[in-house]
C-alpha cells in the first residue's frame, strides 16, 4: 500500500500530539528557570511554516524589550528567518549560539561615536557597573568616509590619533574617565571586513558578549552599523551578539542581567 499524503485524514491526532510534546518538554526546561525563580509569566507558542511572522507578532503583541535568538551552527544552521526577524524587530535582539556562556565577564562593545554608538555603550556601562564586567571598546572605522585610506604609515598615525581624541571625548560625555574603558583602534588592514575585525578582536580579548548598535533596517546595507551587525548575525560563532535597536528599552536588560 501506499503512504497516506501531506494533507491526509488518517492521523487526525499526530499533529496535535507533536504539538503537546514539544510544549511539555519547553515548559519543563522553562519553569525552573522563570516561573519558579523569577516569578515571570510565560507563554510557549509552537510555529509552523514561517516562524518569522509567528516571532514577530509576539514581540509587537506583547511589546518586548528584548528578544533572545537561538541560533545552531555547523550543517544544522539554516538561517532561515533569523535575517527577517533583525530587519524587522524593533526591539534589541541578542544572538545566541549554542556553544555560548552564560557569563558576561568581559564584553566588547563596538563603536563608531554614532548616537546609536551611545546606546551600545550605555549597556556595556551597565554591565561594567552593576555586574561588574570588564568592557573594552572596539573603533568602527567608516572607509566610506575616508577620502585618502591610510596607505602610510604617518597617515595610519594621523586617523589614530584623530580617532583616539574623538574616544575620549565620547567616553567623557558619559562623565566616566576613558583610561577605564580601553579601546581597540585600528586603521589598517583594508581587506579584511569590520565585521571579522569586530569578532576577531572580541576572540583576542576572551570577550564573552558583543555589544553592537543598529542604525535603520540591519537586513540591508544602507548604513554602516546596520551592515555590521547584519554580518555578525550571518557569521559561524561562538559569542553571543546583542544588537541595541531600543535605545530607551532598557529595563528588561537591566532585569536580564540583573
Amino acid at each position: 500500500g501506499s503512504l497516506p499524503k501531506k494533507s491526509s485524514k488518517s492521523f487526525p491526532d499526530l499533529k496535535t500530539s507533536l504539538n503537546k510534546m514539544v510544549h511539555d518538554e519547553l515548559d519543563q526546561r522553562i519553569d525552573p528557570r522563570f516561573r519558579q525563580t523569577h516569578n515571570t509569566e510565560v507563554e510557549v507558542r509552537i510555529e509552523e511554516e514561517d516562524a518569522a511572522e509567528g516571532i514577530l507578532s509576539c514581540v509587537e503583541e506583547n511589546a518586548a524589550d528584548i528578544l533572545l535568538l537561538g541560533q545552531k551552527s555547523g550543517e544544522d544552521r539554516k538561517a532561515v528567518y533569523g535575517g527577517k526577524v533583525a530587519a524587522q524587530a524593533p526591539c534589541d535582539i541578542i544572538f545566541v549560539p549554542e556553544t555560548h556562556s552564560s557569563s558576561a565577564r568581559k564584553v566588547l562593545c563596538a563603536i563608531d561615536f554614532s548616537a546609536q554608538s551611545k546606546a551600545a555603550f550605555d549597556r556595556a556601562l551597565y554591565l561594567s557597573e552593576n555586574k561588574g564586567s570588564s568592557v573594552i571598546c572596539h573603533f568602527i572605522q567608516d572607509k566610506t568616509k575616508a577620502y585618502f585610506p591610510a596607505s602610510t604609515q604617518k597617515s595610519a598615525d594621523r586617523s589614530q590619533s584623530r580617532a583616539g581624541k574623538k574616544y575620549r571625548e565620547f567616553i567623557e560625555s558619559f562623565q566616566r574617565d576613558p583610561d577605564n574603558f580601553p579601546c581597540r583602534i585600528e586603521t589598517t588592514d583594508e581587506l579584511t571586513s569590520e565585521a571579522e575585525k569586530i569578532y576577531q578582536a572580541a576572540e583576542d580579548e576572551s570577550a564573552e558578549l558583543i555589544i553592537i548598535g543598529a542604525a535603520g533596517n540591519t537586513g540591508t546595507e544602507t548604513s554602516l552599523l546596520g551592515n555590521i551587525s547584519e554580518s555578525l548575525r550571518r557569521m559561524q560563532k561562538e559569542l553571543p551578539v546583542l544588537v541595541v535597536k531600543h535605545h530607551e528599552g532598557k529595563k528588561f536588560f537591566q532585569q536580564l542581567f540583573g
